[in-house]
């Protein structure tokens, strides 16, 4: 007899984050754009799944959230996305992102670690905010999702920003220290990491594989056991 597996549905956000947000984003509105998006392409937009849009504010609650790694949009391959930056809900080298493969290399100069999991959700559920700043992405359009997320990805990180415990934030790239800057993220309360995108190869910023952020993001939030960054 088959047994019918249950998917779990982060179309919607949860009441941790939903509460939380400035009355004046009009969730409702945006839910409802997202899903003519969804109904007007269908398997055309990446994460593949309606129900995965949201994962990781379900994932890591506000009260929850230690660290934030900041993506620009879910992967192209709707197959690889499911909701979580830089993240993919598969096993092994083969189909690997380039970014997710220079993150794993990070990890092993820095904590020995090698992954074979290429899903981040234990990242996820110890506090890491795997945040994208556009959470779909049309395949084949010809300009981003970004402005039809702006304003929710800004007072999302308005909130995080505005939290009073320690925060580590790790970014990678111009983009993702850009959005920092822009909700006036500072080293007073919390701290940043900042490094080339991980796809890079030089740049103005120190590679990932020559400066690892996780050690030192863990030492800053000071907690006892230090953050596990094993998946």
């Amino acid at each position: 007899m088959s047994v019918a597996v249950q998917v779990a549905d982060y179309s919607r956000l949860p009441a941790s984050w939903a509460d939380a947000l400035p009355r004046t984003l009009d969730l409702d509105s945006l839910y409802a754009v997202v899903d003519a998006l969804y109904s007007a392409r269908p398997g055309a937009v990446s994460p593949l799944r309606r129900t995965d849009v949201f994962r990781a504010f379900h994932l890591t609650p506000l009260a929850s959230v230690r660290v934030v790694i900041l993506g620009q949009d879910p992967y192209p391959d709707p197959a690889h996305a499911h909701g979580l930056a830089f993240s993919m809900p598969s096993v092994g080298r083969v189909g690997r992102p380039q970014s997710l493969g220079k993150i794993f290399g990070s990890l092993r100069r820095d904590l020995n670690l090698s992954p074979l999991s290429n899903d981040l959700s234990p990242w996820a559920d110890r506090g890491v905010l795997l945040l994208n700043a556009a959470l779909t992405h049309r395949i084949g359009a010809k300009t981003p999702d970004t402005s039809m997320w702006e304003d929710f990805t800004r007072a999302v990180l308005e909130l995080v920003a505005a939290k009073s415990d320690r925060v580590a934030w790790l970014l990678w790239g111009e983009f993702a220290v850009d959005l920092a800057d822009s909700v006036q993220v500072s080293n007073t309360r919390h701290r940043r990491f900042e490094n080339a995108h991980p796809r890079a190869s030089r740049a103005n910023r120190p590679l990932l594989g020559q400066d690892p952020p996780f050690t030192k993001a863990s030492m800053f939030l000071g907690t006892n056991p230090l953050l596990d960054w094993s998946n």
